[in-house]
């Protein structure tokens, strides 16, 4: 199961990276990109590293109930619907908590959604190809613990702009 949150944080690092250019544009510009894709890169362990045992968890005692071939797709289910969520609750809340001392227009209704449905897809990504590729990287622990390393490096990054963003609120 560590080889599986390993990849899960991996790929949503990765994901929220490609993403963090929607995000940037649905607050106007509020964010500079790497300091908001380390931010969400940090959300994203967070949210591994507090609910993602549980919903991996979940998620393989879901799968025993179909055929293997069928697995993955429980992941992502799950993985779909627990990130959509964590993603429609938190990331609104720290974007909010940003722009609203600082003077700007807090995110929109719409935006909200938007945030919800690019954090559903992330989930269900992540954790789909945790099911398929969790297997064999376990097998390959010096990549298992790179991957790890960098995901945390990340977000210790994302820590640090986050920290940087409040104290200049502060």
């Amino acid at each position: 199961m560590l080889a599986q949150a390993v990849v899960v944080a991996s790929v949503m690092c990765v994901c929220e990276i490609i993403c963090a250019p929607v995000i940037i544009s649905m607050v106007s510009g509020a964010f500079a990109l790497v300091p908001w894709a380390a931010v969400a890169c940090l959300l994203a362990v967070v949210f591994m590293a507090v609910l993602g045992f549980a919903f991996l968890w979940l998620a393989d005692n879901i799968a025993h109930n179909f055929p293997a071939r069928f697995a993955p797709v429980s992941y992502g289910i799950v993985g779909m619907a627990s990130f959509g969520i964590w993603g429609g609750l938190i990331y609104p809340t720290f974007i909010n908590s940003v722009l609203e001392p600082a003077g700007l227009p807090s995110i929109s209704g719409g935006n909200v959604w938007a945030i919800v449905f690019n954090c559903a897809i992330i989930g269900l990504v992540g954790f789909l190809l945790a099911a398929i590729f969790a297997p064999r990287l376990s097998r390959r622990v010096p990549a298992c613990v790179a991957m790890g390393v960098v995901v945390l490096a990340l977000s210790a990054l994302g820590a640090f702009f986050l920290w940087g963003f409040y104290s200049t609120l502060g």
